[in-house]
């Protein structure tokens, strides 16, 4: 590259190269080496460019390993905006703690192999027939029910059991409701047809004149 186009930083390094050594010196865990080369950047008036990258590598280089970091760097984001409007130098403090975050935590490249897969992968499956259910035009002509949605539609894998005994009430609220839609004894209110959701309150009002009052009115008494 022409020297007369090259983007340095403010030590003279290449902004390219120094941005390339940051983050490899994060994916290593060589903390010393990302907080100079990300705050090299972070000085030179690369700071919205920094916070992309480390947004990036938060995602690249450590996702599953830590799926509570994209939430703790966006709330550091957040305080970097609110410091570094009165001073850019204390502004540094969350740049830091966000580095020091991506360099201490595990890591895992999952993320961004899985996005090289699924963005340039020819891979091209069928529709599965489990995804034919009464959601679908094919679904619908096949004859598929409410039954065949609670049955294979609704299956899933990997179940998590939370151990709260409401959770199985839920569950079996959710079988006795798909069970009385396809008998037909419900309509989309469920067991209660007050059960209507209002786009405001002049709307919901309305309504509620509308109706016999036995129907949905509660009694605060």
């Amino acid at each position: 590259m022409s020297k007369k186009f090259q983007i340095t930083t403010r030590k003279n390094y290449d902004f390219f190269e120094c941005s390339s050594a940051f983050q490899k010196s994060v994916r290593r865990g060589i903390e010393k080496d990302a907080l100079f080369f990300g705050i090299e950047l972070y000085g030179s008036g690369y700071s919205n460019y920094l916070w992309k990258r480390i947004f990036i590598i938060c995602s690249e280089d450590i996702g599953l390993a830590n799926p509570d970091l994209p939430q703790r760097l966006q709330a550091l984001y957040q305080n970097w905006l609110i410091i570094s409007k009165k001073n850019i130098n204390d502004g540094a403090l969350p740049v830091i703690h966000s580095i020091v975050e991506l360099c201490r935590s595990k890591k895992s490249r999952v993320l961004d192999e899985a996005k090289v897969w699924a963005l340039f992968s020819d891979y091209r499956p069928d529709i599965p027939d489990y995804a034919l259910d009464t959601h679908t035009r094919r679904g619908k002509k096949m004859g598929r029910s409410l039954q065949f949605f609670k049955d294979e539609g609704s299956k899933i894998n990997n179940v998590h059991d939370t151990g709260n005994d409401l959770d199985k009430f839920y569950h079996s609220e959710f079988n006795k409701t798909i069970d009385a839609w396809q008998n037909k004894t419900i309509d989309g209110t469920g067991f209660d047809p007050a059960n209507i959701i209002h786009n405001n309150i002049k709307e919901m009002q309305s309504w509620r004149d509308s109706q016999q009052k036995t129907l949905f009115y509660h009694d605060e008494t």
